[in-house]
């Protein structure tokens, strides 16, 4: 038991025993009354002692109610109720017989109450007053001191010494045998109402433990009845869906996950784990990965736990497509120098033999295709290696702002132009780490790759910003610290791509167009990834597409 809370448990049970005092008094006033009516109607015993004393239990109770809001110290307070009661208990004794009488099991009573309210040691006090009053009670009505019109009951031979002497001893010995019996109990109780509490303050802290668990997990967690309904949704789950658990409290998961457990019922295990997209309530696309247990019954008959696999499943897609270009570009780049000298020779004999042979126009023609042809796969094989193994050329801090206006003013006055509008919103410096060369050749791809899809007529726009979202940033694979991005976009008018090809427009050899070669963006990938960058596509059909490359600010000081 706490100490704090001794004073509230004491007070409870002080007014326990004031209440079943007042109901004892009544019974006793019952009991009389109906003794007094039915079997001494017209005899001449003095009933008034007795009705004194259960009005004077009755005004002390009230006395007591009186000042039980005012008392600070309920000890002392217990102590002077049980010697008034042990006083009463010996007047009820006197009046019914004294020595005769069989009502002092009252004292019994009063040190049980005793010993429940103040432990052992008010137990035995009450033993002892008891023994005391009923001692000193006895001998004087022996000995004929008290006087005997105060009696209702009374013997008509005087009782011997004897047996005075063994009353005395017999109620002497219960009444302590019963303190201390009492006291035990009431001490293995108290222990028992410890340790009970302990185990309950316990059993909060244990739940306090787990809520906050739950609430801190990083997977969404929720639980369902048997009905299927939610009943518990974690801070996790809310932050992966947008939904509250206000929002989904006694929902049919079905509103939230439809099909989920259809899907996860064709396994046949009590563990079902299973992925799924989502739409969460602001409108993003998510792909979750679930995992749904059976657990008990009532609130938590299925427990489901989710987290978030859309980056994951991203990271899988890039490490799927540079093993993936790794194999080809470790098979590809033999070929390709393999190739490219039987096409050296090839060119060379042509025009050693044009310029040496009379060759009428047919033939000449012939000839200059076969040239061109040449020049074309030897072109296709440069970008193919540059493709398979960028090369690693030192970085310098570049202004971006120049280089995409330089390549945006060539490309104005280039024949891929004609009758698009181009639009270069870059209007203050800023500065990368980089290559110009090649990203130089990254702004050129993009340019050329959104003047194709828009044939001839649509606009072009290039935008950049400066980000204070910090990213892990990977130059020529060492690993950096977290760094600031500048962000630059390439949007066309162009006729989009379809949503199921996005995730394919950086594979090499897959291009949308008829006649093209498919490494226009594969290069502008591995250009991107060598920087440390990232780039990004988001389409819709019929209206355009949007590039979006991440590149880190450059690392001098100074520079912003």
């Amino acid at each position: 038991m706490k100490k704090d809370d001794s004073p509230r448990a004491l007070k409870t049970r002080l007014l326990t025993m004031m209440v079943l005092r007042v109901v004892l008094a009544l019974t006793f006033l019952g009991a009389t009354t109906w003794i007094q009516v039915t079997e001494y109607s017209y005899s001449r015993l003095n009933f008034y002692p007795l009705y004194t004393i259960v009005v004077i239990i009755s005004l002390l109770t009230i006395l007591y109610a009186v000042f039980l809001g005012r008392v600070r110290n309920f000890i002392r307070f217990i102590y002077i109720q049980v010697t008034i009661d042990i006083a009463l208990v010996t007047a009820i004794v006197y009046v019914t017989g004294g020595i005769a009488s069989y009502l002092q099991i009252l004292y019994l009573l009063v040190i049980v109450g005793a010993t429940i309210l103040l432990g052992r040691r008010g137990g035995l006090y009450a033993a002892a007053a008891a023994s005391i009053t009923y001692g000193a009670m006895l001998d004087l009505d022996f000995y004929g001191i008290l006087p005997l019109s105060y009696k209702v009951f009374w013997g008509f031979m005087r009782p011997q010494w004897e047996d005075v002497l063994t009353t005395l001893s017999t109620n002497f010995l219960a009444f302590f045998t019963v303190a201390y019996l009492t006291g035990y109990l009431a001490e293995k109780m108290k222990a028992a109402e410890q340790k009970l509490e302990e185990k309950e303050i316990d059993f909060e802290r244990l739940e306090e433990l787990n809520r906050n668990i739950v609430e801190n997990i990083s997977s969404g967690i929720m639980t369902l009845d048997i009905d299927g309904r939610i009943t518990s949704f974690n801070k996790a789950a809310t932050e992966i869906t947008g939904y509250g658990l206000r929002g989904v409290y006694y929902k049919n998961l079905e509103v939230l996950f439809p099909s989920l457990l259809e899907a996860g019922a064709e396994s046949g295990s009590d563990s079902i784990r299973l992925e799924k997209a989502f739409k969460t309530k602001d409108g993003r696309e998510l792909y979750l990965g679930f995992t749904v247990s059976e657990g008990g019954s009532g609130d938590a008959a299925r427990i489901i736990t989710f987290q978030d696999l859309t980056h994951l499943k991203g990271v899988e897609e890039e490490l799927r497509r540079v093993e993936k270009l790794k194999a080809l570009g470790e098979l590809s780049i033999g070929i390709a120098h393999e190739v490219r000298n039987p096409l050296a020779s090839i060119s060379g004999s042509i025009q050693v033999l044009k310029s040496e042979l009379s060759l009428d126009e047919t033939d000449t023609r012939l000839m200059d295709i076969v040239v061109r042809e040449t020049d074309r796969l030897n072109s296709l094989i440069t970008d193919f290696l540059l493709f398979a193994r960028p090369a690693k050329e030192t970085l310098e801090v570049l202004n971006l702002e120049e280089l995409v206006t330089e390549k945006v003013d060539i490309f104005r006055n280039s024949p891929q132009a004609i009758g698009i509008e181009l639009q270069n919103e870059l209007d203050s410096p800023l500065f990368v780490d980089g290559n110009v060369r090649q990203l130089g050749q990254v702004f050129w791809n993009l340019l050329l790759n959104a003047a194709q899809s828009m044939d001839g007529s649509g606009c072009i726009t290039i935008g950049a910003i400066c980000t204070n979202q910090p990213v892990e940033s990977t130059i020529h694979g060492v690993a950096s610290e977290p760094v600031q991005r500048i962000e630059v976009t390439v949007t066309d008018t162009g006729a989009g791509i379809e949503p199921d090809r996005i995730p394919l427009v950086f594979d090499p050899f897959f291009s949308t167009k008829d006649d093209g070669t498919g490494l226009g963006l594969a290069i502008v990938h591995r250009i991107i990834e060598s920087h440390g960058g990232r780039i990004e596509v988001k389409s819709t059909l019929g209206v355009g597409t949007e590039i979006t490359i991440l590149l880190p600010v450059a690392s001098v000081s100074g520079v912003h």
